[in-house]
C-alpha cells in the first residue's frame, strides 16, 4: 500500500544541516518535521537564516507555544520565508516543557489550546498548521476533550504518537487506544517504528492510515526503509556531507565536534560495540580525536 513517510523531529538531533544531508543521500521521506522553534525573551524566534522554503526538500517547522498570538506570529515568520505548513507541538513530554503548559503540558487544558486555535484560525492566513500530539499527559481520558477541539478545525492533518506524557518513551504505544481514535479523525501514526518489518505490520493493521511518522528508527538505522543500501558506505556519505553542511551553516569548530558527536549516538545502537566506542567519542575534545574512533566505529559489524 502507498503510504506517506515522515522523519519525526528529535531536538538537537534532526537539524537542518542532518536532513539536507539525508535527503541527498538517502531520501525517500515526504515531509521533514524540525525540532520545535520557541518564542525567546526578546518576542521572536531564533531560526537559522538557512531555513527557507527548498523545493528539494519538504520541510515542516514546528512551534512550541500555548498562546494564539505566539502561533500567528511563527506562522507570518514561515510564511515570509516561504513555507506553506507549520506543525504544533502538543507532544514534547518533559518536564521543563510540561511545566510550562507547553507540549504535552497544555493537553489537560483542552479550553486553552480551543482559545489558541480559535484566534489562529480567525486570522485567516493563507497557512495550513498540522498537530503533533500525545494521548494525554498523564490520563488517557485527556485526549477525548482534545480531539473534539481538534475536529472543529481546517487542520492540515493530526500526528499522533500513543503514549502519555509522563511515560515519555518507556513502555509501549497503545495503539489499542489509537485505533479508537482513528475511527473519529484520520490519524498520522507515530511511536516505536523501529524496523520496515514493524512498518509494515503497522500499515496491515491500520490500513486506512495513509502516513507514518519515524523518528528514532532512522536515526538508528538511516537505511531503514532502503536495506539494498550498504549502511557503511551510506553512513560514510551521510556523514561527509552533513560535515559539510554544518562548516556551510558557520558553526564554530566546537558546535561542529559537538554536532558530529550526536551524530554517532543513535547509529552506534545498530552496531556491535558501537556504545562502547560512543562512550569514548562523547569524551574527546579534538577532531583529530574524533575521526579515530569514526573510524572505530565504521568498521564495526551492523547488529
Amino acid at each position: 500500500m502507498n503510504t506517506s513517510i515522515y522523519f519525526a523531529p528529535l531536538q538537537s538531533f534532526t537539524t537542518l544541516p542532518y536532513y539536507l544531508a539525508y535527503d541527498n543521500i538517502v531520501g525517500g521521506i515526504d515531509k521533514y518535521f524540525t525540532p520545535f522553534y520557541r518564542i525567546e525573551k526578546t518576542g521572536g524566534f531564533a531560526i537559522e537564516k538557512q531555513l527557507c522554503y527548498n523545493p528539494q526538500i519538504a520541510i515542516v517547522p514546528q512551534v512550541l507555544c500555548n498562546v494564539g498570538e505566539e502561533l500567528v506570529l511563527f506562522a507570518q515568520e514561515m510564511m515570509e520565508r516561504g513555507f506553506s505548513e507549520i506543525n504544533l507541538n502538543l507532544g514534547c513530554p518533559f518536564p521543563m516543557v510540561v511545566n510550562r503548559k507547553l507540549g504535552s503540558g497544555l493537553l489537560p487544558y483542552p479550553e486553552e489550546l480551543d482559545k489558541m486555535l480559535s484566534l489562529f484560525f480567525s486570522r485567516g492566513m493563507p497557512i495550513k498548521l498540522s498537530v503533533k500530539l500525545r494521548l494525554g499527559l498523564s490520563d488517557l481520558n485527556e485526549i477525548h476533550p482534545i480531539m473534539q477541539i481538534l475536529k472543529r478545525f481546517p487542520l492540515e492533518e493530526i500526528i499522533l504518537h500513543p503514549r502519555l506524557g509522563v511515560q515519555k518513551y518507556k513502555g509501549v504505544p497503545d495503539w489499542c487506544a489509537f485505533e479508537e481514535l482513528n475511527k473519529e479523525v484520520k490519524l498520522v501514526g507515530n511511536g516505536d517504528i523501529t524496523s520496515l518489518e514493524r512498518l509494515e505490520e503497522l500499515k496491515l493493521q491500520f490500513q486506512n492510515t495513509t502516513a507514518w511518522m519515524i523518528g528514532r528508527g532512522l536515526l538508528i538505522n538511516p537505511c531503514m526503509l532502503k536495506p539494498e543500501l550498504d549502511w557503511k558506505e551510506t553512513m560514510m556519505e551521510l556523514h561527509d556531507l552533513f560535515l559539510d553542511n554544518l562548516k556551510e551553516f558557520g558553526l564554530s569548530d566546537h558546535q561542529i565536534l559537538n554536532q558530529l558527536k550526536c551524530f554517532w549516538e543513535y547509529p552506534s545502537m545498530h552496531q556491535d560495540g558501537g556504545q562502547r566506542v560512543y562512550r569514548k567519542m562523547k569524551k574527546v575534545g579534538k577532531i583529530e580525536d574524533y575521526l579515530i574512533l569514526k573510524k572505530k566505529m565504521l568498521d564495526l559489524n551492523v547488529n
